[in-house]
């Protein structure tokens, strides 16, 4: 074959959600970048050959941390898919053509497909100094020479060429002091799964087994498993199956990948033979018409970094100095034997907020020039079970690809960079739209963090429409953001099913996020009384002095005959929950709508005095864009009509050619899925601005820098002919159905070298 030499600053191998973000990050910040994929398409597990659902630290919809979604390249390329598609069907075969899109326009990123590393080259200092890979589609062999190498192919491939230590399999309960680890280490992982679709049509449609199918002839040979029918959207008539068809933790998961596959194959047509031909599971009228062609993967090398995260980060949640990237998935592990396991099919211990995930989790410790992203990263089996969901393995990809450009400017390793420029590294994935857990905008150049912010208008605190009840059967809870610096009243919508008169006791403490349930010392208590067989508000004394611009909750006892009123639609930095007992015999928080269907997101319908104001015009330079210690956003009042506006006033004339935007796309909503998991299908999210324009005063009234029009992306950096002005007026004219405006950011850049405008 013809072997062609291909010299780059960065190597990223693999073209999932992390290596595909890695690549583009790395790109975008001015590196020569190659990504090379040994498949024809993009996405990996999400790709349009095994379409398998992102997941996420949002947890679709069963987190008890609320905005919790992740933003960056992954919301671009979400907010896209939900711009183009109508419908999940329809979103599949968009996933590998939006990704290869996003790839495609940036001039500094190659891009090799149907690419497969084979080897790799070691200098003298033991740092990777070349890949070998041979394109199957055009018989070239190539040799990627670079400074910098990403290791997001999943199984570690480059890393294990290049002699990078690694794990595979389970450690012992004794090595972390992980309370769901074995006891004794061992070489099984979590199983593969192969996906099927089928569809209705529309008449009875008889299923013949081939003779090679497993067996399963009673609902007691799949425990824990429900084969049934489970539309893939409300108005498909197709359904997806499934996740628990899993096999391998007990085979080598990449030497055997062919048999394992095999094996699948068997299992799934023996799922579908139950389905149809043992009992009534709703499927008397589908057929399969697909299958994936090879299997989805969860676990196999883990690349070993300066540090390894296990089960006590997670859960403890942990704060390193070193922070990337974050997740929230459950601790989500499958039994080593799959489907012919007789125990559950995973387990999902939910976590109490996010994680931060350590850049010493994202680079070796033996090989000096490599970092790697995704399922591979430097974590205990027990940890994997969280940060391998794609959602989680996309941010790593953006962070290690960003780490790696940074490596590039400074000629540094990313041992190095981790130890003196990290906060560099945190303040640019701030900047090109990451979220870290605790690390606020601090960019000296963002001169809108001198301005003074003033609105058009602002919109308070109001939860006051009945749309349903929750019995207080267990302890309950409300997060909810304070603007003032008193509490005077707190009124609860009651209604009492009891014959008699009872006290209702509150207590309200102090919560340090929108997330924190712990149970604090009350700042106070306070009781009031309901009547008999009576619906009302029920006001609490409180006269409380608090701190402003702060989060406080409400817990009230189990009150069993009486209910608290929910409004379906909660306002922005709203959390409730509920306390139940865990199977081991503890109190956990966990949010209503695990167990309360109806009002999933919405609020315990209460009133404050004095009235909170929590979405001041001020937010938007807070350095934070979601809800995390306030809400950090703008909100416009909703009965004031469109157009609305923020103004920056500055100190003093300054010269500004840029302008970054960041928009509320509603990140307490899943939007990688279909109902009733997700919004994917259902358009493009009401809160997003769609017309805006930007104006500084001039001689004659304000005058336009730019017009955008037609926006549905979160983020948007937008630049102009430099202007000096002491004004900038940011003028919102239509959104894409709310009848407020919502901004969590904006920065405004001084005339540097612009970085290329984001969609909007």
């Amino acid at each position: 074959m013809t072997e062609i030499k291909v010299q780059a600053d960065i190597v990223v191998a693999g073209g999932g959600l992390a290596g595909t973000f890695a690549a583009i990050a790395a790109a975008r910040l001015g590196c020569r970048t190659i990504l090379i994929q040994d498949r024809p398409v993009l996405g990996g597990n999400a790709s349009s050959e095994l379409l398998v659902g992102i997941s996420g630290a949002d947890c679709s919809g069963s987190a008890l941390a609320h905005y919790a979604r992740e933003t960056g390249l992954i919301d671009e390329f979400a907010l896209e898919l939900l711009h183009r598609s109508s419908n999940f069907a329809s979103s599949g075969p968009l996933h590998s053509v939006i990704l290869w899109e996003m790839a495609k326009k940036e001039s500094n990123l190659s891009l090799y497909l149907n690419t497969s590393v084979r080897g790799v080259k070691k200098d003298s200092n033991g740092s990777i100094a070349s890949v070998s890979a041979s394109q199957i589609s055009t018989e070239k062999d190539f040799v990627f020479a670079g400074r910098i190498f990403i290791d997001c192919t999943g199984h570690g491939t480059l890393g294990f060429l290049a002699g990078a230590e690694f794990r595979m399999g389970r450690e012992a309960r004794t090595e972390f002091q992980e309370s769901m680890a074995p006891e004794v280490a061992d070489n099984k992982t979590m199983g593969n799964s192969l996906i099927f679709f089928a569809r209705d049509m529309g008449k009875l449609v008889p299923f013949i087994p081939p003779p090679w199918a497993r067996k399963f002839p009673k609902d007691e040979d799949l425990p824990f498993r429900h084969p049934g029918r489970e539309k893939i959207d409300q108005e498909s008539d197709e359904i997806c199956g499934f996740w628990w068809i899993e096999y391998g933790g007990e085979k080598h998961t990449i030497e055997d990948a062919e048999f394992i596959h095999d094996e699948l194959l068997k299992i799934l047509f023996g799922v579908w033979d139950h389905m149809k031909n043992t009992g009534d599971h709703g499927v008397a009228n589908y057929a399969i018409t697909w299958i994936s062609p090879f299997p989805s993967m969860r676990e196999s090398r883990r690349l070993m970094g300066d540090y390894i995260m296990n089960e006590n980060d997670v859960r403890e949640r942990t704060v390193f100095p070193d922070r990337v990237a974050y997740g929230g998935w459950p601790i989500d592990i499958h039994p080593p034997g799959g489907i012919y396991a007789k125990e559950p099919p995973c387990t999902h211990e939910f976590l109490p907020s996010l994680c931060s995930i350590p850049l010493r989790s994202l680079y070796s410790k033996n090989i000096p020039n490599l970092l790697f992203a995704g399922r591979n990263i430097s974590a205990s089996h027990v940890a994997l079970g969280t940060v391998r969901v794609m959602g989680t393995c996309a941010v790593m990809g953006q962070a290690a690809g960003t780490a790696a450009a940074l490596c590039v400017q400074h000629n540094a390793r990313p041992r190095q960079l981790g130890e003196q420029h990290i906060r560099p590294l945190q303040q640019l994935l701030l900047k090109d739209g990451c979220y870290i857990p605790g690390v606020r905008n601090e960019d000296p150049r963002d001169l809108a963090r001198s301005a003074t912010v003033t609105a058009s208008s602002e919109s308070q605190l109001a939860v006051s429409q009945i749309d349903d009840w929750l019995e207080l059967t267990h302890p309950s809870a409300q997060i909810f953001p304070v603007s003032a610096d008193r509490i005077d009243t707190i009124a609860l919508y009651l209604r009492s099913a009891l014959s008699d008169t009872i006290k209702v006791p509150l207590a309200l403490s102090s919560a340090e996020s929108i997330n924190d349930f712990t149970n604090g010392v009350a700042l106070c208590t306070a009781t009031a009384i309901i009547s008999q067989k009576t619906e009302s508000l029920v006001e609490f004394d409180i006269h409380a002095k608090v701190t402003p611009n702060h989060f406080y909750r409400i817990n009230l006892p189990a009150l069993p005959g009486i209910s608290w009123a929910v409004q379906r639609v909660a306002p922005l930095g709203i959390n409730r929950a509920i306390q139940i007992k865990t199977q081991r015999h503890q109190p956990e928080w966990i949010p209503c709508r695990r167990l309360t269907p109806a009002g999933s997101r919405g609020a315990l319908v209460f009133r404050l005095q004095p009235v909170s104001y929590p979405y001041s015009p001020a937010n938007i330079i807070s350095g934070v864009t979601r809800p995390e210690s306030w809400t950090h956003i703008w909100i416009s009042n909703a009965k004031d009509p469109l157009p609305q506006f923020v103004e920056l006033m500055f100190p003093r004339p300054v010269e500004v050619s840029g302008i970054q935007i960041v928009f509320d796309d509603d990140l307490d909503t899943n939007i990688y899925l279909p109902p009733p998991w997700g919004r994917l299908g259902n358009g493009i999210i009401e809160t997003l601005v769609k017309d805006y324009r930007l104006l500084t005063p001039g001689p004659d009234g304000w005058e336009e820098l730019f017009v955008a029009k037609d926006n549905y992306q979160r983020r948007c950096v937008r630049h102009f002919n430099t202007v000096c002005t002491d004004r900038l007026r940011l003028e919102c004219r239509a959104t894409h159905g709310a009848a407020e405006i919502r901004i969590y950011e904006i920065r405004v850049c001084g005339p540097e070298k612009p970085r290329q405008d984001l969609p909007g």
